[in-house]
């Protein structure tokens, strides 16, 4: 069923039990019979916002579940199939129990997020301040534009033997990987965003006398902001991705070096362990994303 029959079914549900007056403006109950229409229709659509939802989750719930079923069918079903090399759901979570009880998985899974969450901050920060910085002077702009481009275009792997040369196997390197790759979509979307203002804003706020900071956190910000929850949103999955290159440069503990770990042993549950790891982090932190900026942003809609 779709969202507008939803909506039409909405809107005949609150008007079917509307009394139908010959004479509106001689009588006194209009304005209660328009505000028990106005609440009626709010309670309707609250309602089918709250379906919407539960369909959602469902869904979510059922496409996992036939993903599982599938994997977990497919050594079976094709004798080919060598589940030594593609073991099923079960023998993963097998595998997994161990490392659970053990509480090593625990501290594979803290190493691993927080390195990605400070990667991704400092990105963040210096991702949306370059942005800024270079889309409103023109100087900077100039100056900046043939370096900035020319890195964006080097890939973060090619990256990782000059960190480890620099910085040495400890955290730094990593922190500085996972930053490096998250920061280039901060800065190339905030850049799109601020640049492409409409100037019909900016004339607006100058007529009204605002000054360029008021102008800059008032107009410029809350127009560009599409743009920046664009490249935020994509800086969270690549901080993941580089992730994995950072911690296989040389690590003890993490995701990416257990599951390194994993291939020397020849264990490869615990490859897979790493992989439905990274999978489940990559749709938990794009899920709070959507959270935390419609929550944060109310008039910002688009994030689904």
């Amino acid at each position: 069923m779709t969202s507008l029959t939803l909506r039409r079914e909405s809107v005949a549900e609150i008007t079917a039990d509307v009394p139908v007056r010959g004479d509106h403006t001689a009588s006194g109950d209009a304005p209660p019979a328009r505000a028990e229409l106005a609440d009626r229709f709010q309670q309707a659509h609250a309602r089918s916002e709250r379906a919407r939802r539960r369909r959602r989750l469902l869904l979510n719930l059922a496409g996992i579940a036939l993903f599982l079923l599938g994997w977990e069918a497919i050594p079976h079903v094709f004798s080919w199939m060598n589940p030594a090399l593609f073991p099923p759901p079960s023998r993963v979570l097998q595998a997994a129990l161990p490392l659970i009880e053990s509480g090593e998985l625990a501290g594979h899974i803290t190493a691993s997020l927080t390195r990605a969450a400070a990667g991704f901050a400092i990105a963040l920060v210096l991702g949306i301040t370059a942005g800024i910085l270079t889309a409103r002077i023109a100087f900077l702009h100039h100056l900046s534009e043939p370096v900035l481009h020319g890195f964006r275009s080097v890939p973060s792997l090619a990256v990782v033997p000059l960190a480890v040369l620099w910085f040495g196997i400890g955290e730094l390197p990593k922190i500085a990987l996972i930053a490096w790759g998250a920061f280039f979509p901060i800065w190339i979307t905030t850049f799109i965003g601020v640049r492409d203002t409409n100037i019909v804003y900016l004339r607006s706020a100058a007529a009204l006398g605002a000054g360029r900071l008021r102008t800059l956190f008032l107009v410029i910000l809350p127009a560009a902001l599409p743009f920046i929850l664009a490249g935020v949103r994509q800086a969270i999955a690549v901080s993941l991705i580089v992730l994995v290159a950072a911690e296989l440069s040389g690590s003890t503990r993490g995701i990416a070096y257990m599951m390194s770990l994993g291939h020397q042993l020849f264990q490869v549950e615990i490859m897979f362990i790493g992989l439905v790891l990274l999978g489940t982090f990559g749709f938990l932190a794009d899920r709070l994303f959507v959270w935390a900026a419609r929550r944060l942003f109310p008039w910002y809609q688009s994030a689904s």
